[in-house]
Parts: structure tokens; sequence; C-alpha cells
């Protein structure tokens, strides 16, 4: 390497903080800044359909034009002009989107303060309707409910303000992969959730309660799924990632969502596309009212699995519609009250659900979050003798009676409180079976799951702990034997998942921190070089050597110089002047050189200290979010290896079992009037900790000399004010 060229290396600029792709707590962390633009007196859900619009809109411009560009790159490549490269580079048949050119989000971006509602308005469209050829067209959804132009639901200033967030980060699939942008979509649809008050129940199940459902549906490749108030499609999403994780051709579901809302519909749709759901149907629409999903003969279709958290308790949820009778035959067992929709729901789901496959040995099971007022509201038939008066049988009682001598009811879990966003009723699991295996004909299982959860706030949380224990007992079904065998597998299966999700979140810190990091070693070997160097001129001059990594360029021109001085030192009196004016250009040549080098190499040490100093702080983030990583799975394990220890413990003692589950028989269930209320059946006791005598004596004293020592203080304060002590 000559000088000019090392000078040059010295002098380029080091990038200190290099643009790298984000990991899943940034984005989350960034959606929950976008979030916080919205903050004020309004609901969160008057705005989410135009942030998730929005939100989907980036996305799908930037990683279109992400496309665009490695096309066009590639094609200018093989020789082809760049403005024919450009154009068919954008041919739609190569593009999963298309965002046409006038809708351009830096284009629309820009648009003056004024006239940027139309703007947005008039790019949903166009790229509503540039998209309609595709399988999953996107009619409606970027402009279903949407009018940027309505400042009195979006205010102009927070919408410019969602706008330059939005902007400030490229989503790209070199930025933000597939699966962790559809990971924080989900993560935005809950933070939503959170934050909307009461109207988030009708779109959020929270990812637990869904993963729960899915483990005991256990919904196959080949199965047709619905859900009936499909909110934000996330329980969809969970029956598609069971099948995934089992092994299964997830292209072979047949998927099917309703849902009412217009806005969360399109929510559901684009959290579909941006899961890569290549195909599932979807409907609009009131289920109760007006089920869509019909066959030839305009009957209820039937399905292998439904999956549902529908509203709880609906006041307005059709009573008017079917009060003259329902032509979908859904209301069998009775009539619902007119001011709570639960039963509806029930019966709509009994209707849907296919019979038995003689070749499978499958039928249609069913799960559905409810008020835990469907196991017990309503009275049975009172008569004179009975309760002095005649009372006619609740419709909900009759309704429940009818559920329990069909057999449709396999398994209710009573789950903690406070696991639902925006809802503070108690709630529990059904699982429906249209046909029961015969080991389980007129049996139920009820487990009792209150007692074990994380306290969090706004919502309470079921951890991976607490879903094992009400796991084991359902697949044991009850059997105290079988769930002994059973804990093993279950807490190691869980743990393998924790596991898996730590090496996940490592490997995309990894994915977002290595490529920077990695020229850490080479800067600081670098810098260690550097360092040594003794950069004074005499200690320079010494140093020089054709072979020196850092003072070789130098040494030609000290050659020179040296040869020069030598010819000097050999030569006559009289030639020594001429010779010593010569021996100035080459010497002041040198001489610069030095300078320059010795200033380029601080100039450079300078940089290189600045980068590692820089770099240093991104690799102690790095290792602060990957022990954050680590421990948050190793506190995961632990509570798995205690819950199991538990299991096991509860599983070998009957007595101890009835406090968590019961296997309970039709007869039991008749004999408490067709009442499921599960503490009947499960003793859901909370007995007082027995406190051993001496401490007990112990308490007493100390409560007796606190309670002296507050008579005393309380008769110094009436005496200070003048007022008589108390007896």
């Amino acid at each position: 390497m000559n000088l000019t060229e090392l000078l040059t290396t010295l002098e380029a600029p080091i990038v200190v903080r290099p643009t790298r792709r984000m990991t899943q707590g940034e984005l989350e962390s960034y959606l929950d800044k976008a979030a916080d633009i919205l903050r004020g007196n309004a609901d969160h859900s008057e705005f989410r359909g135009y942030v998730f619009a929005l939100l989907f809109y980036k996305r799908i411009n930037d990683c279109y034009e992400e496309e665009v560009r490695t096309q066009a790159d590639t094609l200018i490549k093989a020789g082809v002009p760049q403005e024919q490269a450009l154009q068919l580079a954008r041919d739609p048949q190569n593009h999963h989107f298309i965002v046409p050119e006038a809708a351009d989000w830096a284009k629309v971006a820009r648009t003056a303060k004024g006239q940027l509602g139309q703007a947005l308005n008039d790019a949903m469209l166009a790229i509503e309707r540039a998209n309609a050829h595709r399988q999953n067209n996107f009619d409606g959804i970027l402009t279903g409910k949407i009018d940027f132009n309505k400042q009195d639901e979006l205010p102009r200033d927070k919408l410019v303000n969602l706008i330059n967030h939005f902007g400030s980060q490229t989503f790209d699939r070199a930025h933000v992969s597939d699966d962790l942008f559809g990971n924080a979509y989900e993560y935005l649809i809950r933070n939503f959730a959170s934050k909307a008050g009461k109207s988030s129940g009708e779109f959020y199940t929270p990812a637990e309660v869904g993963f729960l459902m899915s483990e005991m549906l256990a919904p196959k490749a080949g199965m047709s799924i619905c859900d009936w108030a499909s909110g934000s499609g996330g329980l969809l999403l969970q029956c598609i990632r069971y099948v995934k994780k089992h092994g299964g051709d997830v292209r072979q579901l047949f998927l099917h969502g309703q849902e009412s809302n217009v806005a969360t519909y399109n929510i559901s749709r684009i959290n579909m596309i941006l899961h890569g759901v290549p195909v599932w149907e979807h409907k609009q629409g009131d289920s109760l009212r007006d089920p869509r999903h019909l066959t030839a003969a305009n009957r209820l279709k039937t399905f292998d699995r439904i999956i549902m958290n529908p509203p709880f308790s609906l006041e307005d949820w059709g009573h008017d519609t079917v009060a003259s009778g329902d032509k979908f035959g859904r209301l069998s067992f009775g009539m619902p009250p007119a001011s709570n929709g639960d039963w509806a729901w029930l019966q709509q789901i009994a209707k849907s659900l296919k019979d038995l496959d003689p070749e499978t040995g499958e039928s249609g099971k069913g799960m559905v979050v409810m008020s835990q007022g469907v196991l017990f509201r309503g009275q049975p038939e009172q008569t004179e003798e009975e309760d002095g008066q005649n009372q006619k049988a609740d419709a909900e009682y009759v309704i429940r009676r009818g559920f329990v001598e069909a057999d449709l009811i396999e398994c209710i879990v009573v789950l903690p409180s406070k696991l639902f966003y925006g809802n503070g009723v108690p709630a529990c699991l059904l699982l429906l079976n249209k046909n029961k295996p015969e080991a389980r004909k007129g049996k139920t299982l009820m487990i009792w799951n209150s007692r074990h959860f994380q306290k969090a706030n706004p919502q309470n949380l079921l951890r991976p702990s607490d879903l094992m224990r009400i796991l084991v007992p359902w697949r044991a079904f009850g059997d105290l034997e079988q769930a002994k065998t059973l804990v093993d597998s279950h807490a190691a299966q869980l743990i393998r998942e924790v596991e898996a999700n730590r090496d996940q979140r490592l490997a995309d810190i990894e994915d977002a921190f290595g490529p920077v990091l990695a020229p850490l070693a080479r800067l600081m070997a670098e810098q260690a070089e550097l360092d040594a160097l003794d950069l004074k001129v005499a200690a320079v001059n010494d140093a020089i050597a054709p072979e020196h990594k850092w003072f070789g360029p130098l040494a030609p021109l000290k050659a020179e110089v040296e040869r020069m001085q030598a010819e000097i030192d050999a030569a006559g009196r009289g030639d020594k002047a001429a010779l010593k004016a010569r021996l100035a250009k080459p010497k002041k040549q040198f001489d610069d050189a030095r300078k320059l080098l010795i200033a380029a190499i601080k100039a450079h040490l300078k940089q290189l200290n600045k980068a590692i100093k820089e770099l240093n702080k991104l690799q102690e983030e790095r290792d602060s979010r990957e022990q954050e990583i680590r421990l948050a799975a190793e506190r995961e394990i632990a509570h798995l290896n205690e819950a199991a220890d538990d299991l096991r413990r509860i599983c070998n003692d009957p007595d101890e079992a009835r406090r968590y589950f019961a296997l309970v028989d039709k007869a039991e269930i008749e004999e408490n009037e067709f009442n499921l209320n599960l503490p009947r059946y499960v003793d859901t006791f909370e007995p007082e900790a027995v406190v051993p005598l001496p401490d007990a004596v112990g308490n007493l004293r100390k409560a007796e000399q606190a309670s002296s020592e507050t008579k005393t203080r309380l008769d110094e304060i009436l005496q200070t004010l003048n007022i008589e002590g108390v007896a």
C-alpha cells in the first residue's frame, strides 16, 4: 500500500451506528409509541382502524419498493437499460402486493397538511383497486369505515404525527422479517386492547388463552375450523400454529370466520395477510342475526372445530330476529332470554358442529369463552308444593339442562379473574363435543383453575406452568393414574417450547446486533496497534521500514533523503552546497508526508475510540437483552418444574385432586338440578393456614402489646386536646 492509499484508508469515516434490523422488542416498543401518539380522552377503539390501515400501507409500500429495487438491480446487471429495468421491475405479476406510483408512501406523506386526509383516502383506494385481482383481495380493507378526512375521529395533528412516526422506519423485509412483523402486528392489537376499555373484548383474546383452547381442541390438517365471532383472527391463528407445531400442512386447513364490526373485520383480514395465511373464508356480518357460512341449501355449514370468544352476555343479540322462529334451527334447546345472548352463541356452536365421521372417528368439537353465569343462571320449575308458589323454569335453565341431557359438554374450565381486556366478568371455557368417545359419555370434566396465575396490570396472565395444570387433567380426563404419567411429558414439552421461544428471541437479537458488532474485534485490534505506536518524530523516524504496517509508505521517501545525505557526506567541499540545495525538496516531502501520516493516524485513532465506545454500548445492550431473555426463560422453567412437582403431589391424593378437578357424571349434575357451578363439584374452599400454638400465642401477645400502646398514645392525644380519654 502506498502513502496515498494508506491516507485514504485512514481518513475514511467509520460508521459509528450503522443501520441494523429491528429486534422483536424494539419493534414492539416502536409500535407502543405509535399508540402513545393517540393518548387522550377518546376511546382507543376509535383510532385503531386508522392505525392498523396506516401500518399495513407502510409495510406493503416498503416491501413493494424493496422488490422493485432488487429486480431492477438484477436486470441492470444483466445489461438492461436502467429506465427499462425499472419498468420491467414494476410488472404486477412479479409482486406479492402492488402499490401504484401515485400511492407511493413518500409522495403521499409529503402532502400538505390540509390535503393529507384526501391524499391518504385516494392512495388507499388506489391500492385496493391495484390488488383487486389477488386471491386475498383488498376490497374495503383500507377504506371500509375509514375516512382520513374525518378530523373529529382522528385529529389532523395526530394523523401528521402518525405519518411522521411510521415514516421514520423502513418496514421492508431486509429490516423486518415477515414473522417479526406479523408478531408485532398482533402485539399492536394487544396494545390497543389494553387501552381500548370496554370495546376491547370484541376483538382480542389473550394469546395464552388462545393457546390453551387450541391445545384442547387439537385441530388437524384437513379439518374445517370456524370462529363465528372472529375479532382480529387471533384464535384461528392459534389453530394454525398448533397444526404447524405438530407437523401438519396448514395449507390443508379450511378456515372460516365471521365478524360484525367492519373495522375489526378489516383488522383480521390484514392480520391474516401479514401472517401469510393463503386462503380463508371470511365474512362480515352479525353471526346470530345473519350467519353467512351456509350450504347451497341455505343451512348452517358444519365444522370439525369451532373456536370462539364472543361478547359476554350480549344484551342486543338478535332476539327480535328469531322471536317468531329461527330458520336455521339453532334454538332447538330453547329460546334464550332477550337480554342475554350467551346461550344463543352456545346453541349456534352446537348446531354447526359436524356429526361423527365413521372413517376418522372424529366428531365436531367447539370451544368457547363464556361468562361463568352460563353455568348457573336460571332456576328450575317450582311448584306450590315445593316452594309455596308456581314458577316456570327459566329459559337458561331449560337450555342448560338440554345440553347436559344431550351430553354435549365434555369439559368446563374456570379461569382466573381479570384475564380479558376491558372485562372483569369471571370467565370459563366450555368444550362441546357432538359425539363423545364411549369412555367419556355421560361424564363432564370440571377443572378449577382460579388459584394459579401471574398478577399483572392491567390484566392477569396465565403462565406455561398454569396452562400445564389444565392440560394434564384434561388429557387424562380426570384419571389420576394417567395424569401422573402425563406430568413429565407435559412439563418436558412446555419446557421445550419455552426454550424454543428463548432461542428464537436470542437468534432475533443476534440477527439484529451480530452484523453490526462483527467489526468490533477487528477495530479493537487496530486500536491496540495504533495505541502501541510512538508518534514522536524521532520514534517514527527510527521505526520507518518497508515492512512496517503503518510507517512502511514513508520508507521510500526516507530512503531518498538518506541516499542524498550519504552523497553529501561523501562529496567534496565544493559540491556539498549544491547537493544540500537539492536535498531540501525531498526532505520537505518526507517531513510533510510524515506529518500528514501522524495526523491521519491520530485522527483515525480518535475515530476508532469513538466507534469502539459506541459499539461497546451496543454490545452491552445486546448482552443485557440476552440476559433478560435467559432469566425470563429460567423463571418460566422453574415455574414449570414447581408445577410438575405440585401436580404429582395432587395426583397422589384423591382428596387433594378434588380441590382442582373432578370428573362428574350426569346423575350427579341432575342431583344438583343441572347447576354446573364448579364449587358444587370441586372443593374450591381455601383452608386457613394452620399456625402452631406457640406462634399463635406469640402473635396474640404482640397484638395485645400493640393494642395497649395504641390506647396509651390515644389517651395522650385526647389529653392534649383537653378531651377525656376513653375506657
